[in-house]
């Protein structure tokens, strides 16, 4: 069954300048692994690291709601934003068929980066908006002490009388119409102090503190446990559950060589990346009854300007083998391009032929043969990029105009290594 596919686009605006973003976008399908439920053994989903042209970037990616692939639900896509000058940001998206059309990946993204994890339902109806109006049903009006169930009126009195106590400090003292008692605040009687301490002298029903002192050895106390090592068993505890003062600079040391490693292992990575790219074909591609060179729907890559480029591409043909196939390039202004077909001669019927291998430029397409049963042609080469970049395009034709189609199957690949 044939593989889903769509193209999913993004413009990219570095918002410090007001000008196309560069940078790289990585596209990585969540699984790693889509399998063929056919047999065919793994998907060639369309993912890998891309850099952003002009601030532009378009791909051609299997969709995630595809029939035939396993598996057969819980499939997304893992998309990094790595623009220069710009915060990294790792999202991911759903990629249905839809009507097919080109589709803004930033539509497709899902806000939390931990969202793989679970598919959104539809939202709920709304529910029937209230009355602004409508109060509900209101107490009865009533004088304060009406009862629990009556609404005090807002004019009562004892709403708008502040009703400030009078002074009445003396009611409450020795002698007064309300005394309070030590008693009925639970302190200890005069006497009972006096007869507790041995003292002989009181102030206002309290013993002579210098007697009181003396009796209870209250500063000794006060200094004993002042002077104990743990008196409430708090640094013991303590000492327990945190890690050690004097082992912290070590463990800093540590962690800070750690990161450090982490930090190198990450800048390598990132340098890996960028020096190898691949672009794969998704689809099978025909051309019939054509001898003009067309641009490959699917291998193409960027490329920057002043780079060096060791290319390497595996083309999977099938074709009439009266009309075989031409190849060719694009790339950009001043690029010099050396390249060799590695194919059998245009014209051969059977797997046997020669070879051709010579030295052809940018500007200069070859015919190479292709069997009945199908060919392999294996184009190599170096690509001088000049003070333009751009990108390096796999062009193709048939070598003869065939009603019969030249086939690029899908599963062909081109492979840039940068050198310099």
């Amino acid at each position: 069954m044939p593989l889903t596919t769509r193209t999913v686009y993004e413009t990219y605006t570095n918002p410090a300048t007001q000008q196309p973003a560069t940078g790289r976008i990585v596209l990585t399908p969540l699984p790693l692994v889509w399998t063929d439920t056919g047999g065919g053994g793994a998907v060639l989903a369309g993912g890998g690291t891309f850099n952003v042209v002009a601030g532009e970037l378009s791909r051609l990616l299997v969709t995630t709601d595809g029939v035939g692939i396993e598996p057969t639900t819980g499939r997304y896509w893992l998309y990094e934003e790595r623009l220069d000058g710009m915060p990294y940001r790792r999202r991911v998206f759903e990629l249905p068929l839809g009507d097919g059309s080109p589709v803004s990946i930033r539509s497709l993204i899902i806000a939390d980066p931990a969202a793989a994890e679970y598919v959104r339902g539809p939202e709920g109806p709304a529910g029937p908006k209230g009355d602004p109006g409508d109060t509900g049903p209101q107490p009865t009006l009533g004088a304060a002490g009406a009862g629990p169930t009556i609404a005090l009126k807002s004019d009562d009195p004892t709403t708008t009388n502040s009703r400030a106590p009078t002074v009445h400090a003396t009611s409450h003292g020795s002698g007064g119409s309300d005394p309070v008692t030590p008693a009925a605040i639970g302190a200890a009687t005069a006497a009972a102090l006096t007869a507790h301490t041995g003292a002989t002298t009181t102030v206002h029903g309290i013993a002579d503190t210098s007697t009181l002192e003396t009796t209870t050895g209250a500063a000794a106390k006060v200094s004993t446990h002042a002077g104990a090592t743990d008196p409430h068993g708090d640094r013991a505890w303590a000492s327990a559950q945190f890690y050690p003062a004097s082992s912290g600079t070590a463990l800093d040391g540590y962690l800070g060589d750690a990161l450090n490693r982490i930090t190198a292992l990450e800048t390598r990575m990132t340098a890996a990346e960028a020096e190898v790219r691949a672009a794969v074909k998704t689809a099978d591609e025909s051309v019939t009854s054509s001898t003009t060179l067309q641009d490959d729907d699917h291998l193409a890559l960027s490329v920057v300007a002043g780079g060096w480029y060791a290319i390497e591409a595996h083309l999977d043909v099938e074709a009439d083998p009266a009309a075989d196939i031409t190849i060719g390039w694009s790339a950009p202004a001043s690029a010099v391009l050396s390249w060799t077909e590695t194919g059998i001669s245009a014209g051969n019927t059977g797997n046997i032929g020669s070879i051709k291998q010579s030295r052809l430029d940018v500007a200069t397409s070859s015919g190479v043969g292709i069997v009945a049963t199908g060919s392999t042609v294996r184009p190599a080469g170096v690509l001088r990029v000049a003070a333009t970049a751009g990108t390096l395009q796999l062009r193709w034709a048939q070598t003869v105009s065939s009603g019969t189609p030249t086939i690029l199957k899908a599963g062909s690949w081109l492979r840039l290594t940068r050198i310099a």
